[in-house]
């Protein structure tokens, strides 16, 4: 079930009572044209340790500024706005418009599972058949139903403080019209960056589990090129008829490597061509463009 099926997109845009086409006008600041930032003070969960680091040799980080400029060329030919963030698997952020606002649509149920997770964790109990009838298709089908249930049970406290452990700086909160939360390239690659350290440790697997077997229908985009090569951790968000949105954030691992990456797009003149930005997005990150 996709985030606005497409009958009902305009009913329901009508519904939540926003005017879409005036959000380039509040669009956040703008990077150049490729821009990198300090490396972060937090690393992946996975990351090596400052030790073992010390003891290996000095190498370029992953992916290669030369690569993130291929992709910044390819995406300044795509139709729309866009904008999309790396942060490299030594932590260094880089990309284009990083800090440009866009409506999260289905990509804020990564957060809501965070905070759902960080909720029963609170509760000192394990994950029982009924927090797995709403995470499991939250996730795995992007079901709006569940999403909702998931935001009334974990309230919009629990969630502002996921963006704040993630140190967003870009997150705007739409309350009860959870889609229409406002996000950014770098905010959501750093939260899937820093992912795991942010789920309790005892239900991390799970959410791996669920953020990896997203059914084939949705795993267009970054995990149609990167795998089998990477192991692929990712949610995607689309709006086609109201704004032609088609985004997705991921985390992608393999021995030795770890980074994540966001792609942001709005107005794509159809779902297909937002699907084809992300993945020629990808293909120059990995080196195959």
């Amino acid at each position: 079930m996709t985030w606005l099926q497409r009958p009902h997109a305009t009913k329901i845009a009508a519904v939540f009572g926003l005017s879409l086409l005036a959000l380039a006008a509040s669009a956040g600041e703008l990077a150049p044209a490729v821009s990198a930032s300090p490396r972060l003070s937090f690393a992946a969960a996975s990351s090596p340790s400052r030790a073992l680091l010390a003891h290996r040799a000095p190498r370029a980080a992953y992916p290669s500024r030369a690569r993130v400029t291929d992709a910044a060329r390819y995406l300044a030919r795509r139709q729309g706005t866009t904008a999309f963030a790396v942060v490299d698997d030594e932590g260094g952020l880089s990309g284009t418009h990083v800090h440009l606002r866009f409506h999260s649509a289905s990509t804020v149920k990564s957060m809501l599972l965070v905070a759902y997770l960080q909720m029963v964790a609170s509760e000192r109990r394990p994950l029982n058949g009924d927090d797995r009838d709403l995470l499991y298709p939250m996730i795995h089908s992007s079901s709006n139903v569940a999403a909702t249930a998931v935001l009334e049970a974990v309230g919009e406290d629990r969630l502002d403080r996921v963006a704040q452990e993630a140190h967003m700086r870009d997150y705007v909160p739409a309350g009860a019209t959870w889609g229409f939360t406002e996000i950014s390239a770098a905010d959501m690659a750093r939260f899937f960056y820093i992912q795991d350290s942010l789920i309790p440790h005892r239900y991390d697997g799970y959410a791996r589990w669920l953020l990896s077997t997203i059914e084939a229908g949705e795993s267009w985009g970054i995990p149609a090129v990167a795998r089998p090569e990477f192991e692929v951790f990712f949610k995607g968000g689309w709006l086609p008829e109201v704004e032609g949105l088609v985004s997705q954030i991921a985390r992608l691992e393999k021995p030795g490597i770890t980074f994540a990456m966001a792609v942001l797009t709005r107005y794509d003149p159809s779902m297909a061509y937002g699907e084809q930005t992300l993945e020629g997005v990808t293909a120059e990150l990995l080196g195959r463009g």
